[in-house]
């Protein structure tokens, strides 16, 4: 009896030392979750009012395990805001992920089915919501595809005509485009081969044949119409 009493205080010994072992490993595997849980998500490249709607998206990934969150996950997140350009994430162990990125440049705004959009260069409509206003950019009038107007933007860049000084683009259903300058000058340009007819324009430009006109008529072919102010 004496030795089955024994048996019993021993059976009960390992049943509390693995009872206690058990709790204790818990803890430390609670603790071991706990500390590669997302806690910090840091985001350089943006000012803080344009930032602050991507921080409120990215939150939403917070406790998530760091060696478990995977790059598409945080990018996933940023697909909305459709003004972001060259992307980086890098996980910081234990608990933190930064993120890098930059802005497209806004080439200018129009209006879809009567709601404002900026145009980006990265070829997205960008709402304007998203971003801080934007000062002095051209309006684009017309239904256009965007690449179209990013086109033009870059034979216009080619041939250095500067267009900061263009505060109108107006497009047509034959695919063709009139550009209205700051000093009202208008540049009309044809359907076909604009990239030829922008460069006689800068050839004009640069001979100071533009004195006193007000549209430049380039949509015939071998044909330069002028018509001055006083017309």
């Amino acid at each position: 009896m004496p030795q089955s009493i024994s048996n019993y205080n021993l059976y009960l010994y390992f049943f509390f030392l693995i009872f206690l072992s058990s709790i204790f490993n818990f803890q430390i595997l609670d603790n071991y979750h706990d500390k590669f849980r997302l806690k910090n998500i840091n985001i350089n490249g943006l000012p803080y009012n344009e930032k602050k709607n991507i921080q409120i998206e990215l939150n939403k990934l917070k406790n998530i395990n760091i060696f478990y969150l995977k790059k598409d996950k945080v990018l996933e997140k940023l697909t909305k805001f459709n003004f972001l350009e060259n992307i980086y994430v890098n996980k910081v162990i234990p608990s933190s992920i930064n993120i890098n990125f930059s802005k497209t440049a806004i080439l200018g705004k129009t209006i879809i089915k009567g709601k404002k959009f900026y145009i980006g260069k990265n070829g997205n409509f960008i709402n304007p919501d998203l971003l801080s206003e934007e000062n002095n950019l051209p309006s684009v009038y017309g239904e256009f595809q965007i690449d179209e107007y990013l086109s033009l933007i870059k034979k216009l860049k080619k041939h250095h005509i500067d267009i900061e000084n263009i505060k109108g683009y107006y497009y047509y259903k034959n695919k063709r485009w009139d550009l209205l300058f700051s000093n009202n000058t208008t540049l009309k340009l044809p359907s076909k081969k604009d990239g030829e007819s922008i460069k006689i324009y800068k050839k004009l430009l640069n001979n100071n044949d533009l004195i006193n006109v007000k549209i430049i008529d380039l949509r015939v072919s071998n044909q330069i119409i002028l018509t001055n102010n006083n017309d």
